[in-house]
């Protein structure tokens, strides 16, 4: 590889990782920015349940139709389109005049970030290694660190919550430039020209996608992982503030160190995910997850802190290995359904289960977000033993991944 081809690389993997941190950045201003976008709008506090499967809509669809896109114009050109439809539903947000418009807008976001996520988690899972991956979430994770700092900042000062969004739409705009760069040589569509003409290399067709049962299991699992993930993302801050009397300081620290234990989980084990072992890191992180929300049981303060700070980083790598080990798991003529697949109930766990808590805790109270987390966390740590079962069952064809397990 010439020092010119691998410098290209390295530039077209930066721009991967800053469009993590943009969605990233945008996506962990929400819990901050609600309490704001109710008083905006005189909403009720389960109002954020119709914004969510709004979004998860757009961000289910996205996922499903990313690999033909990106089979039809190339990994470049697809990520450079969901930019600017990511500023566009942005800026609807800034300029919403309504609940009612914002929540449309919601979709087109939506969108372009299922569709991003899913091209980009594609592209990686077929040409980089599970630290890579993990270090592209990472990327993630700075920015959802930094984004409730920057909300916070923002709603403290007497600032609208509108100006944290125009931010990230100019992010945004900015990629989509950058990307005009790269398109010419970042045309990598899943199918090789060494295996285009072979039927048996091809992708397979999504009914036999799912007829595996590998497949409902990651699903599930996916759905579970980003619920859990989600829910303490967006409800920690007014958990915190409106049930517990932390200040907003506070709460808003809680939130973005949550997020910054989130990325440094994925870059400590990223490195360490070889020498540890995929289903042992795996089931280590699902019990930690699980410790961390029973220790949110305990109405206080300082232990909240901890719990909310062992939760991000036991959730930290469990995405991130799991998308990288999808070709494995699966087979590389199944893995771009499968990880559009699992993007998918990704987003309708980001939507189902933060709008399921919020739902519960404007009925029961708030404090009810705590026992749902213990819940959640078991079912999902269950979840895993059974595909880890299912895995070693699936014979010859993966007993590689089947030992490894």
């Amino acid at each position: 590889m010439t020092i010119l081809a691998a410098a290209r690389q390295r530039y077209t993997l930066l721009l991967a990782f800053a469009c993590f941190f943009a969605m990233g950045t945008v996506n962990s201003m929400l819990g901050v920015a609600w309490p704001s976008i109710r008083a905006t709008f005189g909403l009720p506090l389960d109002a954020l349940v119709a914004l969510l499967m709004v979004s998860t809509i757009g961000y289910v669809l996205g996922s499903v139709l990313t690999a033909p896109l990106v089979a039809r114009i190339g990994v470049g050109w697809a990520v450079l389109l969901m930019n600017l439809l990511s500023t566009a539903g942005l800026v609807g947000y800034v300029l919403a005049p309504s609940w009612g418009s914002l929540v449309a807008f919601g979709l087109l976001s939506g969108w372009a970030g299922g569709m991003m996520s899913t091209t980009l988690n594609i592209y990686v899972a077929a040409t980089r290694t599970v630290r890579t991956m993990n270090w592209m979430h990472a990327s993630f994770g700075v920015g959802a660190s930094i984004g409730p700092l920057v909300m916070t900042a923002i709603v403290t000062t007497g600032v609208s919550w509108r100006l944290g969004y125009a931010i990230g739409a100019f992010v945004h705009l900015g990629l989509a430039l950058l990307y005009l760069t790269v398109v010419r040589t970042l045309t990598f569509r899943s199918i090789s020209p060494a295996t285009a003409d072979d039927p048996s290399a091809r992708p397979a067709p999504m009914r036999a996608t799912l007829r595996l049962p590998i497949v409902w299991l990651s699903i599930l699992l996916f759905l579970l992982y980003t619920g859990v993930e989600s829910t303490a993302g967006q409800w920690t801050y007014t958990w915190f503030t409106e049930a517990r009397a932390a200040s907003a300081y506070l709460a808003g620290a809680m939130t973005s160190v949550f997020w910054a234990m989130l990325t440094a989980g994925r870059v400590v084990f990223g490195a360490g995910a070889a020498r540890i072992g995929v289903a042992r890191l795996l089931r280590l992180s699902m019990m930690g997850t699980v410790l961390a929300t029973a220790l949110l049981l305990v109405r206080s303060l300082p232990i909240g802190f901890v719990a909310i700070a062992l939760m991000g980083l036991s959730l930290s790598a469990i995405f991130p290995t799991l998308t990288a080990q999808t070709p494995q798991r699966v087979g590389a003529r199944h893995a771009g359904n499968v990880i559009g697949l699992q993007s998918s109930a990704a987003s309708i766990g980001l939507a189902v289960l933060p709008g399921l808590a919020g739902t519960i805790a404007a009925r029961v109270g708030l404090e009810a977000l705590g026992p749902f987390l213990v819940f959640s966390s078991l079912l999902m740590l269950l979840v895993n033993q059974l595909a880890v079962v299912s895995l070693r069952r699936q014979g010859a064809a993966l007993e590689t991944v089947a030992g490894d397990l």
